[in-house]
């Protein structure tokens, strides 16, 4: 008995001079939320009755320090949206997420990262479409981890418009991005 009480206090010195916590690393803890948190990842249209869900990769956002607009891309395959938070919105290096709650942001048919500038588009019933305006708005924040291997994850509701035959039309519909800030 004395010897196995011996064995677990050595393990147990042993993980902790090692760096490691009871219950994995923190790099497996992160990996973990992370997994848990991606499932929800995605943009959710709603169509003439259909419903289009995209996955969506992250929503980058482009800090700045001169008091111009922050820029944002939020992509992910057949998902590509782009635009600027208002000049008086910004997220900040603190990663004030919460900056954005209440706010209508726009979307632009182009723009994100003027190094590579993007093109709005969606899927929508199985069929890409250009995006030509819209809106989102940002309601809550999930997850704790930062960084683009974090968790921290943005959502919110969305209005989409789309090329229709007679005119342009709003497509509706919300989603959840993981947001990592860059600059």
């Amino acid at each position: 008995m004395r010897h196995a009480l011996w064995i677990g206090a050595a393990s147990l010195l042993a993980l902790v001079g090692c760096g490691g916590s009871i219950g994995g690393t923190d790099a497996t803890v992160i990996a973990n939320d992370r997994a848990k948190s991606s499932v929800d990842w995605k943009l959710v249209l709603e169509d003439n009755g259909n419903t289009s869900v995209l996955p969506i990769d992250r929503m980058d956002i482009y800090l700045t320090e001169d008091g111009s607009p922050e820029i944002y891309e939020i992509h992910g395959p057949g998902v590509m949206l782009v635009g600027e938070f208002p000049r008086d919105v910004h997220v900040d290096y603190e990663e004030k997420f919460e900056n954005l709650f209440g706010k209508t942001i726009q979307i632009q048919p182009n723009g994100g990262d003027p190094r590579e500038p993007k093109n709005s588009s969606v899927v929508v019933s199985g069929m890409g479409a250009p995006v030509v305006g819209g809106t989102i708005q940002f309601e809550k924040l999930t997850g704790k981890w930062e960084g683009s291997q974090g968790n921290k994850t943005l959502w919110g509701t969305i209005e989409v418009r789309i090329p229709g035959a007679n005119g342009d039309r709003t497509v509706r519909g919300k989603f959840a991005t993981h947001a990592v800030t860059w600059g």
